[in-house]
């Protein structure tokens, strides 16, 4: 029997200014096989985005640090 953790988590990003913003989270993070659900602008924070990533965090996280970006996991409940 195959089990696949499929469990969503949510973090919260701080993006470096450069081109390509969201699309290009979306993009490297699907490269890496991992879902994306959610990506929402952090209300009143500028930069800040809460994404909610389906599969291994460690990896999304591994990967957004590598873009450059702050990332740490989101406060429940959501503020």
């Amino acid at each position: 029997m195959l089990t696949i953790d499929v469990r969503d988590t949510d973090l919260v990003l701080a993006m470096p200014h450069w081109n390509g913003g969201v699309a290009r989270i979306l993009v490297a993070l699907e490269d890496a096989g991992l879902g994306v659900s959610t990506i929402e602008p952090r209300i009143g924070e500028a930069g800040m985005y809460r994404v909610t990533v389906q599969g291994n965090a460690e990896i999304a996280g591994t990967i957004l640090e590598g873009m450059g970006c702050r990332v740490t996991p989101s406060p429940w409940p959501p503020a």
